[in-house]
């Protein structure tokens, strides 16, 4: 598996993996770029993590909306929605109308909008992606796995970074070893576990691909390594469920070559297992030093108050069945533990109501299920490199959406913007055998609700843009303190004016 043909390794290093410049697909450029910064810059000095990420995801959203303006660049993202089944647009139009409306009733309807719109845009930017893998092709997934591994590789080497500075400076001023201290990048550690269960999955394609020596194995293998590392020493079981899942769904639907895939995931995890013991336990023990881990074998069963979570958006369905308490309006009748239920299904059922939340779960759920029978029926004709890619979105894309079941993937800016990538580049990779074209309706119609939406978004952002921090200090000062923030929108999640 690790050796290539010449003619692979051309494609995979060749000029012809460059699409020409004067015809690049911007929006997975302008995509690609937000993802790869997210992880390893703070886009914001004086803001906290998840503020400068959102900041920045409005940015990327505003960047890509006038693609509507230019007929020529729209019509590929029109021609992909008009690929889409009757059935699904029709479910797809339906669940906004219904957002819509519950919307308007909320008792904010401003933070309503907002998250309304912004669920409009998530859904043209995947169009976007989509129609830009269908035009440019396999060429591309190549492209995307380096830029993950690339993503990876500067966030490891922040990481040991710190690990070494830990070691070497923490003695001199009697500090220990803070396992904690790894995970920078995010205001939580479970949001980096959102990343890790839909990057790991493509991290070893590249020694797969072109570890044609040893040394070359090597060096691919290491980044690799060191998020498996990562993923031992985090605690979060989400992504260990979530890997999990998405090695289930490879094991059902890919044959042979999805197998020779997890053994590739295994040792992989062996890898890091072994890192974690080495770098993480056996070193700081040698040196002396204190160790503060972040196991969690004493509550690995426990679901850390998500049963509150649950059973407060059941309630909130119950009491408002047909348009929910409104999107984002968890954040605003809940009053304890999160400010979302670390649930996809029960935030659709809470907020925006039964009708709208069966539409969206079954939209979901066809268009999984339409792309693993794709993967299923073409993986094994479809050459190492593009097989090993379409399996490796199947576990990716299982994988999150099981950690959308216990945590907030859904919710968090970044996970927000990989999934948007992950989906187009698979409804792209989906289309590519599929004859779709579009229409004047269909350009108009998402004009228009584009349109709405980036009125609703600018409607609920501009009142908070220049106050972020101030809401956060204003809360904290209100509560006691070591009170923590519970991140929705905002860092300050909660939702009151």
């Amino acid at each position: 598996m690790a050796s290539m043909s010449a003619d692979q390794l051309q494609y995979g290093m060749s000029g012809n993996l460059r699409p020409p410049l004067r015809s690049l697909p911007w929006v997975i450029c302008a995509v690609a770029a937000f993802v790869f910064l997210a992880l390893n810059i703070d886009f914001t000095v004086d803001l906290a993590w998840h503020d400068g990420q959102r900041l920045a995801q409005l940015v990327l959203l505003f960047a890509v909306l006038p693609a509507l303006a230019v007929p020529g660049a729209a019509a590929p993202a029109a021609a992909v929605w008009s690929g889409l089944s009757r059935a699904i647009r029709l479910a797809l139009l339906s669940a906004l109308v219904f957002g819509l409306m519950s919307s308007l009733i909320a008792p904010l309807p401003r933070w309503a909008l907002l998250e309304w719109g912004q669920t409009w845009l998530l859904l043209l930017l995947v169009l976007g992606v989509a129609a830009e893998r269908r035009r440019f092709g396999d060429r591309l997934d190549p492209l995307l796995v380096l830029l993950f591994f690339a993503t990876a590789t500067a966030y490891a080497v922040t990481t040991c970074s710190v690990y070494v500075t830990m070691l070497l400076v923490g003695p001199v001023y009697g500090l220990g070893f803070n396992v904690r201290e790894l995970y920078g990048s995010f205001s939580n550690l479970r949001f980096f576990g959102h990343i890790q269960t839909m990057l790991l999955p493509f991290l070893l394609l590249p020694a797969m691909w072109w570890g044609t020596t040893r040394l070359r194995r090597a060096l691919w293998w290491s980044i690799p390594a060191i998020w498996w590392m990562l993923a031992v020493g985090s605690g979060t079981r989400g992504t260990w469920v979530a890997l999990l899942v998405g090695v289930i769904a490879v094991s059902i639907y890919c044959g042979q070559t999805g197998r020779q895939w997890i053994k590739w995931q295994l040792r992989g995890l062996l890898c890091g297992a072994l890192c974690y013991g080495v770098f993480i336990w056996a070193i700081p023990q040698l040196l002396e030093q204190p160790v503060w881990f972040l196991h969690r074998a004493g509550d690995i069963v426990s679901l850390s108050l998500r049963e509150v979570l649950w059973s407060t958006a059941l309630d909130f369905t119950a009491r408002h069945p047909l348009l929910g308490v409104g999107p984002m309006h968890y954040a605003y009748f809940a009053t304890e533990v999160a400010a979302h239920p670390h649930n996809a299904v029960l935030q659709w059922l809470a907020e925006w109501g039964i009708p709208a939340a069966l539409l969206l779960t079954g939209v979901c759920a066809a268009a999984g299920l339409a792309f693993a029978g794709h993967v299923r029926r073409t993986v094994e004709q479809a050459g190492e490199q593009k097989g090993m890619v379409m399996i490796a979105l199947l576990a990716a894309l299982a994988g999150a959406a099981a950690q959308a079941m216990v945590d907030g993937v859904l919710v968090m800016p970044v996970s927000q913007i990989l999934l948007v990538l992950l989906c187009g580049w698979a409804m792209g990779i989906y289309f590519t055998t599929h004859a779709v074209r579009s229409g004047p309706v269909q350009y108009a119609m998402l004009v228009v609700l584009t349109v709405i939406a980036a009125g609703a978004v600018v409607y609920g952002v501009a009142p908070e843009i220049g106050r972020i921090a101030e809401r956060e200090k204003s809360y904290l000062a209100a509560h006691p303190p070591d009170t923590p923030l519970y991140p929705r929108f905002w860092t300050q999640g909660w939702i009151n004016e």
